[in-house]
């Protein structure tokens, strides 16, 4: 009897020892395994070039499906014909917003450039250019977004836009003329105008006359892919 409890006290007493290393072993390979998950996570990220395209409503894709958004059909665009040629995968970040002007951009750049974006796509000024707002306080709003992409080494495109005489022709002229301007000043690649066969054709908007419709956007894809794919390579 005396032996069976000595064995009994012996097995009570590895146990006790072993089960704190047992669980400690638990514990950290849980931790090992979170961590590779979360490697795992990292490492999919970075594995995506990121595009992020700062703009208006035309951007945001107003009026028709989001995946019909010109943002939408570029991602898929660059994943289908771009990877093949640079084995890169390709995330398009939509960062247009309804009403958005050039000063909205401003202050929301920095905001989005904490996703880390590997390019930048600039599509503001239109909603400037329809409010009158002066063409030198446009420029001086670009410029800072630009330098803000400059300064966290993000290359950058810039899209022209181009508006009716509303406020004359004079006003008219010195609008468009500021973007090849600033992308001579910055040295930056420029679509001349975004909205090349779309703009002030009924068949490729919306009944507005102003956002594009489903083909209007699959226009303004190909003009940016045909824009950004020489960069890409």
């Amino acid at each position: 009897m005396t032996n069976s409890s000595n064995i009994f006290l012996i097995l009570s007493r590895i146990l006790l020892f072993f089960t704190p290393s047992i669980l400690l072993l638990s514990c950290a390979e849980k931790k090992v395994e979170e961590d590779s998950n979360i490697e795992t996570i990292n490492s999919s990220e970075k594995k995506h070039f990121k595009i992020l395209i700062l703009g208006d409503s035309l951007t945001e894709g107003f009026g028709v499906d989001e995946s019909d958004s010109y943002p939408a059909l570029l991602e898929y665009k660059l994943n289908t014909e771009m990877h093949s040629k640079t084995g890169k995968n390709y995330k398009v970040i939509n960062g247009g917003i309804s009403g958005s002007t050039t000063s909205g951009g401003v202050s929301r750049i920095e905001w989005f450039l904490r996703s880390k974006p590997d390019f930048l796509i600039l599509a503001l000024g239109g909603n400037d250019g329809l409010r009158g707002i002066p063409v030198e306080k446009i420029r001086e709003n670009l410029e800072k977004v630009v330098l803000a992409a400059k300064e966290n080494g993000i290359p950058t495109l810039l899209a022209g836009m181009k508006i009716p005489p509303n406020y004359g022709l004079a006003y008219s002229l010195s609008f468009s003329q500021l973007f090849p301007t600033l992308a001579d000043t910055f040295d930056i690649p420029l679509i001349p105008f975004l909205l090349e066969g779309v703009g002030g054709n009924p068949e490729m908007n919306l009944p507005d006359r102003i956002h594009p419709n489903a083909r209007g956007h699959k226009l303004i894809c190909e003009i940016v892919y045909q824009a950004l794919s020489p960069i890409l390579e």
